[in-house]
């Protein structure tokens, strides 16, 4: 009962996602990877670099933010946890420095879970757990999708994460995974295109 209702309040979620966005995000993402991801509006503060992108809300309370990468694709032994947890924190680690001088984001891997959905008909490899910031005291839940983008060749992972240490983090971290399942890869934001335009034609 209660997976069903969280699935329902996340479907609502998405279908909001899907008209009301982040437009400058969706814009960077879709230059930069080559895909498509509908973020809340407030997340209006980002930083675009070369295969790392970064969003966030910047909240003094229930800050969420949300990071696109990727990285090539080899064989299925990219999706476990392990694999997944490792190139996380090294990516992590490059791209997301904290406050003070040799800190930065990392995986609390004693407290990771990994399995699999599908998104799109398609296979999605589902890691969520604990970040820390070494050197620092910032903490909270993160969950990422990772996804094989086959016409590039290439696992595309999007990932959300909170931090609100002065409230439950619970409707903060459902909310962000929402905007995870929007994501579209090559090959499915036109046939997106195509089913909205079949839409219209019928109505027509």
């Amino acid at each position: 009962i209660v997976n069903f209702f969280s699935q329902y309040e996340r479907n609502r979620t998405i279908k909001q996602l899907e008209k009301e966005y982040s437009v400058v995000v969706r814009n960077h993402v879709k230059e930069r990877f080559n895909v498509m991801l509908n973020v809340p509006g407030t997340m209006t503060y980002f930083r675009d670099t070369i295969g790392f992108f970064w969003a966030s809300n910047n909240a003094n309370t229930g800050r969420t933010d949300i990071v696109v990468y990727e990285f090539p694709y080899t064989d299925s032994k990219t999706f476990t946890a392990e694999y997944l947890s490792a190139k996380r924190d090294s990516v992590m680690k490059a791209n997301m420095p904290g406050a003070f001088p040799n800190s930065y984001m990392a995986t609390d891997t004693a407290w990771v879970t990994f399995n699999s959905t599908t998104v799109n008909g398609k296979y999605c490899g589902v890691l969520r757990g604990l970040w820390h910031m070494k050197g620092d005291m910032m903490g909270g839940p993160f969950v990422s999708h990772a996804r094989v983008d086959e016409r590039n060749n290439r696992v595309v992972v999007v990932e959300g994460f909170v931090y609100a240490p002065e409230t439950d983090k619970r409707n903060f971290i459902r909310r962000v995974e929402s905007a995870l399942y929007t994501l579209r890869l090559p090959g499915e934001y036109e046939e997106l295109s195509n089913e909205s335009m079949k839409e219209s034609d019928k109505k027509l």
